[in-house]
């Protein structure tokens, strides 16, 4: 089994072909320890939106090699993806996901359940994690009745379900006031201190970045600082 929640070696991702091909990512280098809380910082287009989806095993790298907890996910096929992201994984999107005809439970009870717990268990947990991101009054609340603050942190409520070991999240604060947005950091930092969880956030919000173990800044797909 590796030492590392993450091992990222030599990653490039290319999208498109020929003369439209764009290079995404360029040899990329990254280890992460299980527990650390690490941001992921620079301008938009800089690649680091790619390299999450890498490593939440959305996307397959072009080359290089990506390991996870022990596993080789750099040729996995979709069928082991989609095990890996289920069982490994919590993923904050930033365009939240959710699905629309769900209310916030549901959402995030859908997630428990296909994880193996029972409905009754799945929704009393799915009431503990919006009591936790601030939401206890939204439960029954579908995701076009919330704001965009309220639906990204139903979005960070369901990354937490299952507890999983490795949490990602693309620029989790985007939506939400100053004091929400390190509220919630605060929440995912103590999963990684307290809880063991290894946490990688994609950010530009300066406000939060104080909180990181690590500040790891990409430019044009390239790691310049860590």
């Amino acid at each position: 089994m590796s030492q590392w929640a993450a091992y990222v070696k030599d990653v490039t991702k290319t999208y498109g072909a020929g003369a439209t091909a764009f290079q995404a990512l360029r040899g990329v280098d990254l280890m992460v320890m299980p527990g650390e809380f690490i941001m992921l910082s620079g301008p938009s287009g800089s690649g680091k939106t790619t390299l999450l989806s890498i490593l939440g095993c959305v996307l397959n790298a072009t080359s290089g090699r990506v390991e996870l907890l022990g596993h080789d996910v750099s040729k996995a096929k979709d069928g082991l993806l989609a095990d890996l992201r289920l069982s490994l994984i919590g993923f904050v999107f930033q365009s939240h996901n959710l699905i629309a005809s769900l209310t916030a439970t549901q959402n995030i009870a859908a997630l428990l359940e296909l994880r193996g717990q029972g409905k009754k268990a799945a929704r009393a947990e799915a009431h503990r994690l919006l009591d936790l991101v601030g939401l206890s009054d939204k439960y029954e609340s579908k995701p076009g009745e919330l704001s965009g603050g309220q639906r990204q942190r139903v979005a960070i409520a369901r990354a937490l379900a299952g507890s999983p070991p490795l949490i990602l999240a693309d620029e989790p604060t985007a939506a939400l006031d100053a004091q929400n947005g390190l509220a919630i950091t605060e929440t995912l930092r103590s999963l990684a201190k307290d809880g063991g969880h290894t946490v990688i956030v994609v950010t530009h919000d300066n406000r939060i970045f104080h909180l990181a173990d690590r500040m790891v800044k990409i430019e044009d797909g390239k790691i310049v600082r860590d």
